[in-house]
């Protein structure tokens, strides 16, 4: 039965259902409307709409009598004798609902909440539902190339309808984690400088690590152990036997650094003389022509 044909059926139930609030009999208003008088089993005639009326009044008294269980049992039932029939009436009857209610909830402006009290109740039941799909929806984009202009046009999206919303969030993921360690963590793994299954920040960070492993001052160079040594939010690029701190740190002349050897050296001096390892020395390569000179300063002191 098309959209056409359905609302005809309830125009024509209505119709049919107030002259019988008026008190005309079924014979009256077959002869009236021109409609067959036919029984309660053949659809779309007189006495089938008188029968869905009195099954309607019946079912109101049902519900009355016995609360909304009734409805939840009588489903389960129909359910486990009668597979197909969910799946059946949800094809038939489930995108005329649904427009209807959305219609509704658009028209009388709780759209809004209706969605996002599903999406927590969803949540409750099911915390990685929504991570999972945004995980799915984000892979998608990616391989479509279309992720970086959906991000930009949803935070631009978002700063319109709520301005603050967005400074608000990145206060809470700040206080939470460490963005900029997961952002130099994820840069790293990305990056192309890869030795003995290690990656650096840069290519000279790397031939640093080759010369310290062909002065036998590193082994096999291992994250977090003797290589990017962390130390509180910070990182040490080396840390040479658990007793020499080595950084490889050109001076930064960009933007709104100015930096030179001795401040940068005084800088990290202090995050290491506030840590555990106050006894430690530190050494800083500023240049890539230094590194043989001061590893050999390093093989000097062990």
């Amino acid at each position: 039965m098309d959209e056409l044909k359905e609302k005809k059926v309830r125009e024509t139930k209505k119709l049919v259902w107030d002259m019988l609030d008026c008190g005309k009999s079924c014979e009256q208003i077959s002869k009236e409307l021109n409609l067959d008088l036919g029984t309660r089993f053949e659809k779309e005639t007189v006495k089938w709409y008188s029968f869905c009326k009195m099954a309607k009044k019946n079912q109101s008294k049902a519900f009355e009598k016995h609360g909304s269980e009734l409805y939840s049992r009588a489903g389960k039932a129909a359910q486990k004798k009668h597979p197909w029939i969910g799946h059946e009436l949800g094809k038939k009857y489930a995108s005329i609902i649904g427009k209807k209610r959305m219609g509704d909830l658009r028209d009388s402006g709780e759209l809004s909440n209706y969605f996002s009290n599903a999406a927590k109740k969803l949540h409750e039941k099911f915390p990685e539902h929504s991570r999972n799909n945004m995980k799915k929806a984000h892979k998608t984009m990616k391989e479509n190339g279309v992720f970086g202009l959906h991000q930009r046009n949803a935070a631009l999206a978002c700063m319109k309808k709520r301005p603050n919303h967005l400074k608000k969030m990145s206060k809470i993921a700040h206080s939470k984690y460490n963005l900029v360690e997961l952002s130099r963590i994820s840069r790293r793994k990305n990056s192309p400088f890869e030795f003995m299954g290690c990656f650096f920040d840069s290519n000279q960070e790397r031939e640093v690590c080759k010369k310290l492993i062909e002065n036998d001052l590193i082994k096999t160079p291992m994250p977090g152990k003797n290589i990017h040594f962390k130390i509180k939010n910070y990182e040490i690029d080396f840390f040479i036997d658990n007793k020499i701190f080595l950084e490889f740190h050109p001076p930064v002349f960009w933007g709104y650094k100015k930096e030179t050897k001795e401040s940068y050296c005084i800088e990290r001096k202090k995050v290491v003389s506030e840590s555990d390892y106050a006894k430690c020395p530190l050494f800083i390569i500023s240049h890539i022509k230094e590194t043989q000179e001061v590893l050999d300063k390093i093989k000097s002191l062990l």
